[in-house]
């Protein structure tokens, strides 16, 4: 059992805990809010370079598979951009603490999926990733890049983007918000691969200026930029979501150990005071015994 001055400190720490957590929290979710909308932006932005592209893409493959008698060759999708021919795995973290499990979670798919071929190649991004890969076993090919956990700026996005955009395939491994209450690590490619999705015979004709290889290589190159700010985006909206979550349990916590705290300072007190009246009871019956 502590002493009163043992509560007191323990009451004061305890205390100074749940204001913190409630703080983290609060600031959690006033950025989760945030996020929120320029998420959806991003993604809204995306699916509009998307549909453009492809339409685009096929006019032009259309036109060049085009012989003098009308008919079309099978579809072959030409790379407009000069890529080395690797793949790389792109990893996001984080460079701070207290978002659960979520970037351990992160790193342990990233790990599964670095590992299915001993000559693929690691972008590690966030000191809590250069952590882990300075004490992870294996020799592996990684590079290291900062980037700031909340509001990262458009230097580090881009100085990322232009080092992963020469590779053939890139997969990102990052957090997802599938809701208030639950965080998923997941990956997914943003190599710029657009599907052809219409007929050759179904596209329509379109002028290109300066030239059609120009113009592709500018929606591929804006296709794998903006994919990669949405998984940015995707990964901040889920770590501050899980902050929150996290958050919550530790206020919670804090409420059920202040509770325990205040229960064993009553029993403290009571006995306290138990056995000053058992001490006033003895001195009665001592003068008691005398005056007879």
């Amino acid at each position: 059992m502590f002493s009163r001055k043992e509560f007191r400190e323990n009451f004061e720490v305890v205390s100074a805990i749940k204001d913190i957590t409630g703080i983290y929290q609060e600031i959690a979710l006033m950025r989760m809010n945030q996020l929120k909308s320029g998420v959806e932006k991003t993604r809204e932005f995306l699916n509009g370079v998307a549909e453009v592209y492809n339409h685009a893409k096929v006019a032009y493959i259309a036109n060049l598979q085009k012989t003098p008698l009308g008919s079309s060759k099978p579809a072959e999708e030409p790379k407009f951009l000069k890529r080395n021919g690797k793949t790389v795995f792109v990893c996001l973290t984080a460079n701070e603490h207290l978002y659960g499990n979520l970037i351990l979670n992160v790193w342990n798919q990233f790990l599964t999926d670095l590992k299915t071929d001993n000559k693929n190649e690691a972008v590690i991004v966030g000191v809590f990733g250069r952590y882990l890969m300075e004490n992870e076993k294996g020799n592996f090919n990684s590079t290291y890049f900062d980037l700031n956990d909340d509001r990262p700026t458009k230097e580090q996005i881009n100085k990322i983007i232009d080092y992963i955009s020469k590779y053939e395939q890139i997969i990102v491994s990052h957090g997802q918000l599938v809701s208030v209450l639950e965080q998923v690590a997941t990956s997914a490619s943003i190599s710029g691969g657009v599907p052809l999705e219409q007929k050759m015979d179904s596209a329509k004709r379109y002028l290109f200026e300066p030239s059609p290889e120009k113009i592709m290589e500018f929606f591929e190159t804006e296709i794998i930029s903006a994919l990669f700010i949405q998984k940015v985006y995707e990964h901040e909206l889920a770590k501050f979501a899980s902050r929150t979550v996290a958050m919550d349990q530790a206020t919670q916590n804090a409420n059920e150990m202040l509770k325990k705290l205040n229960r064993d300072f009553n029993t403290l007190r009571k006995a306290t005071l138990n056995r000053k009246q058992q001490q006033v009871f003895a001195g009665f019956s001592l003068w008691g015994g005398k005056n007879e």
